[in-house]
């Protein structure tokens, strides 16, 4: 249907590149953190027993690789501007599956286990979604929203299916392989979708004696206020959004919640995940995206206001729905205002600068919330805290106009 190549021309098929997207799709549904972050928590118990290493130095093995995770984002994107999409899948395919691999056989103490798992999460690199966002950029423009919703709702099923998949390799053939055997699953995914699905997007527009790329490069976005305001947004809704539910858990546990109910409202969250990240998509392609993003915003904002008040089991069943939906909305929000902001000339440098920024405080903030539990912090304080970091971003999106997002045109095929 494409040619697997960097130099198509913009026609009629932009906007409608739905095998593109249904390779982004597969990839995604592989990304960093369903199938390294979400299956984490699945492996530590056993390996734990297992192994008599410390506990603590396994519980913490992946925080340094989360980081590293977060600083490898930008090059990624600048990696995917100049080589294309396409090449860089081809390669971190193998490589993701080889530091699973590696995870799982080699380390024999506690400090080995972490160096492995930062080595897997360095070699994840085709497992970010920077890279697939800045595809679908290239690709989609009248229903980029719709083509970035479904391609990060695949990782909310990503998140869903890798954890219980984890535990069941767990169970048949212990820790060690069922690391290989989820790294070579993943890995063989986003080589095949590689193969068979993806093209590098368009390069230039109809008629063009040359290659033109519409938007800013990074020096000149990163001199821009829009920049700074969109990086600041992202920032504390990550933060928050990302400490609250890391450690819903363990704030239900400390509301004695019985575990079965607690279940259950873990799994509302990641429902309304799904039902956001799906759902913000149309919004976003028909209303201005600051505003469709500060209405989601307010979601969790409500949830902890509820909280505040009540702390009932119904009240928590709420509280998660609309911190699902909240968490739901923004990496397809950030994404699509990055490409309405700063348009797809360096797009995955941009975004992966600014993925690199909210990817920091989302190793943050669940660390910080949790050491405020550990501490004994009244759970109202957290609640009241998050609502104060919430509401500037509310503030923020609100004072966007159109102007601050000047890539929103559409000519009359679609290109960007």
């Amino acid at each position: 249907m494409f040619p697997m190549s960097t130099r198509l021309r913009s026609d009629d098929s932009t906007d409608r590149a739905w095998r593109i997207l249904l390779g982004a799709s597969a990839c995604m549904f592989c990304g960093q953190p369903a199938v390294i972050l979400f299956t984490f928590g699945v492996f530590v118990p056993e390996i734990v027993a297992s192994s008599h290493w410390s506990p603590l130095i396994i519980a913490t093995a992946i925080i340094p690789g989360t980081v590293l995770s977060a600083l490898i984002a930008p090059f990624a994107g600048v990696c995917a501007d100049r080589v294309g999409v396409r090449a860089v899948a081809l390669v971190g395919g193998p490589a993701c599956a080889l530091g699973f691999v590696l995870l799982g056989l080699i380390p024999r103490s506690g400090g080995g286990f972490v160096g492995y798992m930062v080595l897997t999460c360095a070699l994840g690199f085709a497992a970010t979604p920077v890279i697939y966002a800045q595809l679908i950029t290239g690709w989609f423009s009248k229903r980029r929203g719709v083509a970035l919703s479904v391609m990060f709702g695949c990782s909310s099923l990503g998140v869903a299916f890798w954890s219980p998949y984890s535990a069941t390799l767990i169970v048949h053939f212990g820790w060690r392989m069922a690391y290989v055997i989820v790294g070579t699953t993943a890995g063989s995914i986003i080589f095949l979708s590689s193969v068979l699905l993806l093209a590098d997007a368009p390069r230039s527009v109809p008629g063009a004696p040359v290659k033109i790329l519409t938007g800013m490069s990074l020096g000149e976005a990163v001199r821009t206020p829009v920049f700074w305001k969109i990086a600041i947004v992202f920032m504390l809704l990550t933060g928050v959004l990302g400490g609250a539910s890391v450690n819903l858990p363990v704030i239900l546990r400390h509301q004695a919640v019985p575990a079965q109910t607690a279940a259950s409202i873990i799994s509302v969250v990641g429902i309304a995940m799904f039902l956001g990240r799906v759902s913000v998509g149309f919004l976003l392609d028909r209303w201005f995206s600051p505003y469709v993003t500060a209405a989601f915003s307010l979601l969790p904002i409500l949830g902890f206001a509820l909280l505040l008040f009540d702390h009932s089991t119904l009240c928590f069943f709420l509280a998660a729905a609309l911190l699902g939906l909240g968490l739901g909305s923004e990496l397809n929000a950030a994404a699509y205002m990055v490409s309405r902001g700063f348009g797809v000339r360096a797009f995955g440098a941009i975004y992966g600068l600014i993925t690199l920024a909210y990817g920091l405080c989302s190793a943050a903030g669940p660390g910080l919330v949790g050491a405020a539990i550990a501490a004994s912090f009244n759970i109202n304080a957290i609640f009241a805290s998050s609502i104060a970091l919430l509401l500037p971003t509310v503030f923020l999106l609100r004072s966007f106009r159109p102007l601050d997002l000047p890539y929103g045109a559409q000519t009359h095929d679609g290109a960007p």
